[in-house]
């Protein structure tokens, strides 16, 4: 064990300060997973967590050294501490990602990794680590193909059943009922980006400040356009960075948090513009993943978009994610990580905002 690359020298198990996870809820776990109800865990080590990216909360890589009637084995897991919500108001992110699991895996045609044990709240998670595969910064253009076409599957499941998920409470509904919620968090963005013109330079460029109050003042408009395509079942943050790709080309999808209810475009616009933000240049024209995407979801259920339409629910879907998921943000980039990001950020959000703004805002 000493020569596992990924472990660090001492017992988990053994640390003086308590873990979220008591050691009969993972044995449960492991013996749930394995169906082995003689399994019992010898030692549980730190593992590395290779490629991890900023996620909500503390994400930690475990090692379960067990023993049973069968021998020894080793399992790679996760553990992901989830605090607080993406969005004041609305459910916390643990518990929307708890509940896709317990309340939605058997009805999702999207694989999701195992969950071994979990907080009813969604406070922590213990899930099975997905190790091996090929790592999104080498994915190829017939990878993003096949994403897109789990995509399509999610929201195809859904379609139109935006009434019946709302029965479920835990889900982000951004574009009805937690609206407000998200305009006010943007909002409050653009007034601490305001107040403090020395620590960001972002905020002395007069020409975003005028964007950023338009499209705020504009919301309203710019959702009700959105409204007018049936609502499905969102991850709420697709792109290859949350996505497993296995050995054999299949797919599992993970990270849960931010799922919500609204029309698909939402997620098509998040998994090409974070997949750019993350890993740009990309091996695949935009253009060839909103192609596949119109055409699948067309042979999956009969959904044809005119092409003047789908330019506008695209513009218009960028625009409301940059106020949901920029607005806010840009205020806490720091001159020093935006100075050397100022021309990515340019290239993928700022410019093409603008853009789209011009076409869809014209009395802004």
């Amino acid at each position: 064990m000493a020569n596992h690359p990924h472990l660090s020298s001492y017992d988990l198990l053994n640390e003086a300060r308590p873990w979220a996870f008591s050691r009969a809820e993972l044995t449960a776990g492991l013996r749930r997973h394995t169906g082995d109800p003689s399994l019992t865990i010898l030692e549980l080590k730190e593992y590395d967590i290779p490629h991890q990216r900023p996620s909500i909360g503390q994400i930690r890589g475990l090692l379960a050294v067990c023993a049973s009637g069968s021998g020894a084995s080793e399992f790679p897991l996760v553990l992901k501490e989830t605090r607080g919500t993406t969005r004041t108001g609305t459910a916390g992110a643990g518990l929307r990602e708890v509940s896709v699991y317990l309340t939605l895996d058997d009805h999702l045609p999207v694989r999701l990794p195992q969950l071994l044990a979990a907080h009813p709240g969604g406070d922590w998670l213990v899930l099975q680590l997905l190790t091996g595969g090929r790592h999104p910064e080498h994915w190829r253009a017939a990878d993003y193909l096949v994403a897109t076409d789990q995509l399509v599957a999610l929201h195809d499941r859904f379609w139109g059943l935006g009434s019946d998920l709302a029965t479920y409470n835990w889900l982000a509904r951004p574009l009805d009922l937690d609206f407000n919620i998200f305009l006010h968090a943007a909002a409050t963005g653009l007034d601490n980006l305001s107040a403090h013109p020395n620590q960001n330079s972002l905020s002395q460029d007069q020409k975003l400040m005028a964007l950023l109050q338009n499209l705020i003042t504009h919301a309203d408009k710019i959702i009700q356009h959105l409204r007018c395509t049936p609502s499905t079942l969102l991850h709420g943050n697709f792109f290859p960075g949350n996505i497993h790709m296995h050995a054999d080309g299949t797919l599992t999808v993970y990270d849960w948090e931010e799922t919500a209810i609204g029309p698909g475009i939402l997620d098509l616009v998040t998994f090409i513009q974070a997949s750019r933000w993350w890993f740009d240049p990309l091996p695949i024209a935009v253009s060839a993943i909103t192609d596949h995407y119109r055409q699948r979801l067309q042979l999956a259920n009969g959904f044809i978009w005119a092409d003047d339409d789908w330019q506008r629910q695209y513009d218009h879907a960028l625009l409301w994610i940059f106020i949901t998921q920029w607005i806010d943000l840009l205020a806490a980039i720091p001159d020093s990580m935006l100075s050397s990001r100022l021309p990515q950020l340019n290239a993928i959000w700022l410019e093409p905002v603008y853009a789209a703004a011009l076409r869809r805002l014209p009395e802004a």
